[in-house]
This record gives structure tokens, sequence and C-alpha cells, in this order.
């Protein structure tokens, strides 16, 4: 088994309203990294998390449960929580054990009763946050609409660090990429709203971005984690667990992005 130093671990929640993906993403992320050889179905009681027997009979979960996998050179610890109120002190229970609270939104469905409440507990419990779209293939979802919803209810902070395209069938990336063609919004004013909220936490970098209108993505990536830190911004990704789009992007935000214990 190999060893991962504590700056090579990430620890992460995946919280939110019951119905909104949590343990089918779950299967899709420790299929994508290779942890099982292909996702499990909630409908058919196989997958990982959802191992209890209740839990296969009513098809949803009951319990706090935790996998991990490895990505790259990075251990990858996932709590997938509980989403209907009746359990939800479970899934706040697990909130100390993790750097991050990625809050998990069914597409259609919107901001629900416990979206706002894991939220809630998340800042107070001073966590790094991130929103996670999932289901963004459903027909009739108004993404542009849920992301404006997202930004009134949690703030300006909330911006979309990956956009949909191709009708949901893939992801953009809007951190490092300053460019391309996404289903709606701009990638390149992504990126800039990005880059904008992340260099006010370092006052130099921001004076250096002012004088020539750029910097380097290396240059963002410890202020990109203060800004985390301090609730200055919510990464907002967007992905469906069902077809696999934005999963591989997902994990490499999950690696590349999200602080670890010892910072």
């Amino acid at each position: 088994m190999p060893r991962f130093s504590p700056e090579m671990i990430r620890t992460i929640a995946l919280a939110g309203h019951g119905g909104s993906g949590k343990t089918t993403l779950a299967e899709a992320l420790l299929a994508k990294a290779g942890a099982i050889t292909s996702p499990g179905s909630v409908e058919k009681g196989t997958t990982v998390c959802d191992f209890d027997s209740l839990e296969k009979q009513y098809q949803h979960s009951r319990n706090a449960a935790a996998v991990h996998f490895q990505h790259r050179d990075t251990r990858v610890n996932i709590i997938d929580t509980p989403g209907l109120p009746d359990f939800i002190g479970r899934a706040i229970g697990a909130l100390p054990a993790v750097e991050t609270a990625a809050i998990v939104v069914n597409a259609q469905n919107g901001i629900e009763m416990i979206t706002n409440r894991m939220m809630q507990w998340a800042k107070k419990r001073d966590l790094c946050r991130m929103i996670i779209i999932n289901k963004i293939d459903t027909e009739n979802a108004d993404l542009p609409g849920l992301l404006t919803k997202l930004q009134a209810a949690f703030g300006r902070e909330c911006l979309p660090i990956n956009l949909p395209a191709d009708g949901g069938k893939r992801v953009v990336d809007c951190f490092f990429n300053p460019s391309g063609e996404s289903d709606f919004s701009s990638v390149e004013e992504a990126h800039s709203a990005l880059v904008d909220q992340v260099v006010e936490v370092d006052e130099e970098l921001m004076a250096k971005y002012l004088e020539k209108g750029e910097v380097s993505p290396e240059e963002l990536h410890a202020p990109f984690e203060k800004a985390l830190r301090e609730g200055h911004l919510i990464p907002v990704c967007f992905v469906s667990a069902r077809n696999g789009a934005g999963v591989a992007e997902l994990l490499d935000v999950f690696v590349k992005l999200m602080p670890n214990p010892t910072e």
C-alpha cells in the first residue's frame, strides 16, 4: 500500500439534498480513478457507499460512508453523506473530518432545504466550500438560471471554475483556460472573474495584475487556496455523474486546487 505525506491527501465531504446524486457521483469518481472497475447503481443496490440493506431497499443513503482512491500522486478521501432531512445529523457529523465541503446540487431541482443547511454548517465550521452542479445533462435544466440563483443565495463568490459544453456532454475549464466554447456564458469572462476574485486576497499579486493585466496559473495557486479558506471564493463545478461529463475534471480540481490538511 502506498504511503502518502499529509500534503498529498485531500479529504472532502459530498453533501447536499437527497436526490442530488451524491452516491452516484462517488461511484463515478471511484470508477474514473480506477478504484472500482465500473460504477454501481443506486437503483440496483450495487453502490459502494450504500451497502446497508435498508439503503439498498429504499434507494437512499442513511449513513455517512467513507471511500478513498488515488488520483495522480494524491490520495483522495471522500465522505458520502445522507441528504434526507431525517438524517441530516449524520451529514453534519461528517464535517469535522474534512477540509472541504462539496455541496452537490441537482441541476433540475436547484437550491433545496439541505443545500442551504449544509452550506451554512460548512461556513460555520470555517470549511472550504465548493458547489457541484450535478445532472447537467437533464432535459430542460436551466443552468444559467441556477448559477444566478446560487450567487443570489450564497454570494458573488460563487464562481464557475468550469462550464458545460456540447449540451452537457463535457465541460470546459475556466481557471487555467482563458478561452473556449461553452453552452452558456463566456469562458473568457468566467476566467477573468475567477482571477479578479482570487487576486483580491494577495495585494502584491493584485498590483502585478493591475499593472500587467495578467498573471500565470502558477502564481494563482497559493492565493486560490487562501481565497477558499477565507470563504472569498466558492468554486462551482458542473458534472453529470451519469454520462461522465466533468468527472475527470472534478478529480483534477480535487487534487490540483483543493487544500490539504497541512495548510
